[in-house]
């Protein structure tokens, strides 16, 4: 992997490792040994792990010898036997060495050891446990996108499908839980109490001593499941391709900045930069919001207060959503990675395909009004924004994560920033 694509992953992982998942856009497949996989991820793999392995175990513990219940016997022989763990079953011989006295073994019993499978209710149960807090958390990143990314055209559709498609995979992860549960329970007609100790004797059937390797991972998935992962796949998991690793971060750093200038936020922005959505800040009373990738429309209105016009749909990747002379204005950042001046310079198309749906009044007549700007923010190695219009109406910001110089982004944000709090308190800012 090159540099650039390393630091962006490094970056995002530290915000927030489910910004590595490949969300509504096409993917490319990318090393794990990085250990890039996502929590969402890994834990429907290790569920599908655990859940398609249960037969077998099923299986294995009605036919095995080895996973009856046994009874444990002491004996003065050492044949067919072990050593001991109890202290008292050792004594000193008169060269002072200490020797066993009795020795321990097994002798099976006619009925099935449960042991082992109260152990695996306990990871079924750990496994229920960890779906329910990112169910609920990836519930409501899809559900405000579902409301962001509201459109007729081909491709809405397409993330529309997209998103019920991840919701239909935590609901079947549910479902795989819960038909592993009524399996056990059907196989030994008694309620299973769910146990962490770990059985003795375990299982020694090839079902069984597998779980035994990955039991770790199932117990602490934060610590190991990125390398169990890796090894038990062999092989290669789906991110975000770069544009979009690029776009994300970006959106990190964006959001950064406002936070150093104060804005604060009370939801979790994760779920916005994940699959797209709105982040609102506040500070002194003012309120902004920034949506992130949303679908604006020619013939629908969006929540955002903005809509399209000369085209179908335009998606720009941020819209920032501030208070105006006249209601609401809105400035649009939106990342490439390219530093291809025409392609930096098209950005500013949404200063025209964009526009609020509200008008404001000028001298008693009625005006559209469209963004303050639309700028590109792109990898460019340099120390300054730059202008592309005389009015600054559309520019680009310098963002390369390898030579990462805050201070452009800064000014660009503290304009947005300024004119907010100017707008929403009704005064300028003295600073």
């Amino acid at each position: 992997m090159n540099p650039f694509i390393q630091q962006l992953v490094d970056d995002l992982k530290t915000f927030s490792s489910e910004l590595l998942l490949p969300g509504l856009h096409a993917t490319q497949r990318v090393s794990t040994d990085m250990g890039t996989v996502a929590s969402t991820t890994a834990l429907l793999k290790s569920i599908d792990f655990l859940t398609n392995l249960i037969p077998q175990l099923v299986i294995e513990l009605q036919t095995t010898d080895s996973t009856h219940k046994v009874i444990v016997n002491y004996t003065l022989s050492p044949k067919r036997a072990t050593f001991s763990h109890r202290p008292n079953d050792y004594q000193l011989d008169y060269n002072k060495r200490l020797l066993p006295a009795h020795w321990v073994n097994f002798l099976p019993a006619a009925e099935t050891n449960t042991l082992p499978l109260r152990w695996l209710m306990h990871l079924l149960d750990l496994q229920r446990t960890a779906l329910e807090k990112v169910y609920t958390r990836t519930i409501k990143y899809i559900d405000d996108s579902l409301l962001t990314q509201r459109g007729q055209s081909s491709y809405a559709q397409n993330d529309r499908a997209t998103l019920l498609n991840m919701r239909a995979r935590l609901n079947e992860a549910y479902k795989k839980l819960e038909h592993a549960k009524v399996t056990l329970l059907r196989i030994v007609r008694v309620q299973l109490v769910p146990t962490s100790n770990f059985p003795n004797p375990y299982p020694r059937s090839e079902a069984w001593l597998r779980l035994r390797r990955f039991a770790q991972q199932l117990i602490q998935p934060k610590e190991y499941l990125p390398s169990f992962l890796h090894n038990l796949l062999h092989g290669t998991v789906e991110i975000a391709d770069t544009p979009y690793l690029y776009q994300r971060w970006c959106g990190i750093k964006l959001l950064a900045t406002f936070q150093n200038l104060g804005w604060t936020w009370h939801d979790d922005p994760t779920g916005a930069l994940f699959l797209g959505g709105e982040v609102r800040l506040y500070k002194a009373d003012v309120e902004l919001s920034i949506w992130i990738e949303p679908r604006l429309s020619r013939h629908r209105s969006h929540p955002s207060g903005f809509v399209c016009k000369e085209v179908t749909e335009t998606h720009p990747d941020y819209l920032i959503v501030t208070p105006g002379p006249s209601g609401i204005d809105a400035f649009i950042l939106d990342p490439t990675t390219t530093a291809d001046a025409e392609i930096r310079h098209g950005k500013s198309k949404y200063l025209n395909t964009v526009e609020a749906i509200a008008m404001a009044n000028i001298a008693g007549i009625p005006i559209v009004r469209n963004p303050l700007r639309a700028w590109s923010a792109a990898p460019l190695h340099t120390l300054y924004c730059e202008l592309e219009d005389s009015e600054g109406r559309t520019g680009t910001i310098p963002m390369h994560p390898l030579y990462w110089t805050p201070q452009p982004l800064n000014e660009w944000v503290q304009d947005i920033h300024n004119y907010a709090l100017a707008w929403g308190t009704g005064k300028m800012l003295q600073e």
